[in-house]
């Protein structure tokens, strides 16, 4: 028997072969092909490739059987694993379910992923749905698709990581049939949706109050293509992942507002309750909130803990949005991970205040992460099927008549030469003007800058990655903080592993920064780099005890002696926020890549600008982007009036 291909006659013991999909994945019930690896460690150990761990057959604790493999850590390290080799095992053109069972202990995590190498450098493919709590056996089960195995890939293994000691197992590979994943899914379900909903169409004119019920719009249950049905009742309940979308019409361009009546399931988990979006505008994000809490493990990335919170009220306020002219769709959306409560009545009321065209519109994206495969960090970086999204997105911006776009660093994954063209292609592809910025994930080599000023130029105006750009009554000046530094202080040219110490602006960035400023004190002026330069910190709207990444207190500085500034636009936390400090509004943007998939639009006149924040409109990459058992859905809304908003010139 090939030593890569274990089996160890556990599955009578511990029913592997009929262990599901994990709930809420939408992968529905894969059919079984070959099994190729069933190991539960019982007898000898298999010949497993370590990085920076050991590994050894461990009676202490067991899932099935009397034994299971205890990775250890080595001294020193943060993380570390043992690997499955796949050669010759995974093949293109198939479909693959893996899962592991995974015990740790308190302040421990782990993972479980695929990877594989381009040649150049490993990526992860995709991770198993979850993360271990400490003191219980958790099962941990995820899908690697055919058409998420490149041509490029080798070298493929599946990695069981910790970051301290950790047993795992009763491991399971094996081919499958998976139906469409939500990604392409999705086109065909809205299309569905929309063409029920079109039935029912009701006009909304300025002045009017419009009571809708579940009659009056269409449904579906989940990503899976089938088609969408009315409701047979004025009242529904919203399962996970179910749609609920009703048909707008504006005779003209109005400002609307108006509340949501849902009453609340009976789960009390803190997070999302709901999302209700007007076409991808996000109008409301409410939350069920619980004392205090942060992740399991990790308490930035780690699964939300065992607590409930207190029961929300059945009415929620809709954001003040700008409806345009035309026909547009409401959508209710249940959150990924658990129902949605029962939707009573959606209330809309159209204002009769006038509604000016702006002077221009622009939007601000923050994150793409544009690179293979799918990579963990609060829920899944889809760095792979970022590219074909950030197109779409763009594509859809120019259409609608957006003027130009900035994309606030983090615009690759690991900032390789390949992604850097991929980005390049995308943006120059879509016809519309793209503003560029360096994130850390886009400074790792010293030919990364390089690389993206060749192959992005259009991103960088006169090919620097600190500028200043003059758009309409406004001034953008974007810094690139991104530079590595020695634990000394000193600069680096590129990230190294195990010497490098955070990134930050270079002495000659700041003066450079400062005589940029003091060049024109009347033009209102708009800072972006990646990094918050403020961010609030403190409990966010649903309980979670929120970190506090102000960095830069150098630029800050400098920025608050300018008369002229009125917005400082960030990225990198991946959660979505809006302060207001010294005068200047602080805008954190959510990622484009990972859960919760926005960014903002923002309208311009004479003396304010507008914003609203949206959500990528293929839901169904938003909802692969989610890590189920984890729910940290609460990145979407961390606190009141960050879903739209108003900046005084």
């Amino acid at each position: 028997m090939d030593r890569r291909t274990f089996n160890r006659g556990i599955a009578a013991t511990v029913g592997l072969a009929a262990l599901p999909i994990h709930a809420g994945q939408n992968e529905g019930n894969p059919m079984t092909g070959k099994t190729l690896i069933e190991e539960g460690f019982e007898d000898k150990i298999p010949d497993l490739h370590t990085y920076q761990a050991t590994y050894a057959a461990s009676a202490a604790k067991a899932h099935g059987g009397k034994q299971s493999l205890r990775v250890n850590v080595a001294p020193g390290k943060s993380t570390g694993g043992a690997y499955f080799r796949l050669d010759g095992l995974v093949r293109p053109g198939m479909d693959y379910e893996f899962s592991a069972w995974v015990f740790v202990e308190e302040g421990v995590t782990a993972r479980l992923y695929m990877s594989a190498s381009d040649g150049t450098r490993r990526h992860t493919k995709n991770q198993a749905s979850g993360g271990p709590k400490a003191g219980k056996w958790m099962h941990l089960s995820g899908t690697l698709r055919r058409k998420e195995i490149r041509d490029t890939d080798r070298d493929f293994m599946m990695a069981m990581v910790a970051s301290g000691v950790c047993w795992f197992d009763d491991v399971l590979l094996r081919e499958v049939h998976l139906p469409p994943p939500p990604i392409e899914a999705y086109p065909s379900v809205v299309k569905s949706l929309r063409g029920v909903a079109d039935r029912h169409a009701t006009a909304l004119s300025p002045g009017e109050t419009l009571v809708l019920d579940a009659r009056s719009g269409a449904m579906v249950s989940s990503f899976v293509p089938g088609e969408a049905q009315s409701a047979g009742s004025a009242a529904v309940a919203l399962p996970p992942d179910g749609l609920l979308v009703f048909a707008i019409d504006a005779p003209r361009a109005m400002m609307a507002t108006g509340s949501i009546v849902l009453e609340p399931d009976r789960d009390l988990r803190p997070g999302l309750r709901a999302t209700v979006l007007c076409d991808s505008t996000v109008l409301a994000a409410p939350m069920v909130t619980a004392e205090p809490w942060q992740g399991e493990g990790n308490p930035l990335t780690g699964p939300a803990p065992d607590c409930v919170g207190q029961r929300p009220p059945n009415r929620v306020g809709l954001t003040k949005w700008l409806l345009p002219e035309g026909r547009h769709y409401l959508f209710v959306s249940a959150p990924h991970f658990r129902s949605g409560g029962t939707f009573q009545r959606l209330e809309l009321r159209a204002l009769e205040e006038p509604v000016r065209a702006p002077a221009q519109r622009f939007a601000l994206l923050s994150d793409t992460h544009i690179g293979a495969g799918r990579g963990p960090w609060m829920n899944n970086k889809l760095s792979g099927p970022a590219p074909a999204e950030l197109a779409a997105t763009l594509r859809s911006l120019r259409t609608e008549g957006i003027g130009y776009a900035f994309i606030a660093g983090d615009m690759t994954d690991g900032a390789t030469r390949d992604q850097f063209a991929t980005l390049g292609q995308v943006c120059g592809d879509s016809g519309l003007p793209i503003y560029g910025c360096i994130g850390n994930h886009d400074a790792y080599h010293a030919s990364s800058r390089p690389d993206a000023l060749e192959l992005c130029a259009g991103l960088f105006p006169d090919g620097r990655t600190d500028y200043a750009v003059r758009r309409g009554n406004l001034r953008f000046i974007v810094l690139d903080g991104s530079h590595w530094r020695a634990a000394d202080g000193t600069f680096m040219d590129h990230y190294k592993r195990g010497q490098s110490r955070g990134v930050a602006a270079k002495p000659e960035q700041i003066d450079w920064l400062r005589q940029t400023l003091a060049a024109d004190l009347k033009t209102p002026t708009i800072f972006i780099w990646h990094y918050p330069l403020y961010n609030r910190g403190g409990i966010s709207s649903c309980g979670y005890r929120m970190a506090k990444w102000n960095t830069g207190p150098n630029v800050l500085a400098v920025l608050q002696k300018a008369p002229n500034l009125i917005a400082a636009l960030c990225g990198h936390t991946h959660w979505n926020e809006a302060n207001v400090r010294a005068g200047a509004t602080h805008l954190v943007n959510p990622a484009f890549c990972e859960w919760p998939n926005a960014y903002r639009v923002f309208r311009v006149y004479d003396d304010h600008l507008e914003w609203e924040l949206r959500q990528v409109a293929n839901r169904g990459f938003v909802r692969e982007s989610f890590v189920v058992p984890k729910a940290l859905s609460w990145m979407l809304s961390t606190g009141p009036g960050d879903l739209g908003g108003r900046l005084s010139v």
